[in-house]
């Protein structure tokens, strides 16, 4: 087993995927690789100044992020559409980060 959340995730996941394995067993070891995969990710949310996009995060972190500063934020094919009223869209890519600074979220590389 790994040292971080997420690859602790994914060696329940990898274990949830093998055939040898029960159904009930598959079932407990997923919630569990379910479970670490949202620590990381509100974790990673509970800064209210940026939020780093990762290939591992889940949807609906991003959304509930940028809904805490008046932005809707739908995913798409390689990342997050983000918008506030009638404000042109940014387009926040896996990787990138979200910043707050009080006014505005921006996007930064």
């Amino acid at each position: 087993m790994s040292g971080t959340l997420i690859d602790l995730a994914r060696d329940y996941e990898e274990e949830a995927h093998r055939f040898r394995t029960s159904q009930r067993t598959r079932w407990a070891l997923q919630g569990t690789a379910d479970l670490f995969r949202r620590m990381t990710c509100n974790r990673a949310a509970a800064d209210p100044a940026r939020l780093t996009l990762t290939m591992s995060m889940l949807l609906d972190i991003p959304d509930r992020w940028c809904r805490q500063h008046g932005y809707r934020a739908v995913a798409g094919v390689g990342g997050w559409v983000v918008q506030r009223d009638g404000e042109p869209a940014i387009l926040a890519r896996v990787g990138e980060t979200l910043l707050w600074d009080g006014e505005e979220i921006t996007v930064a590389p």
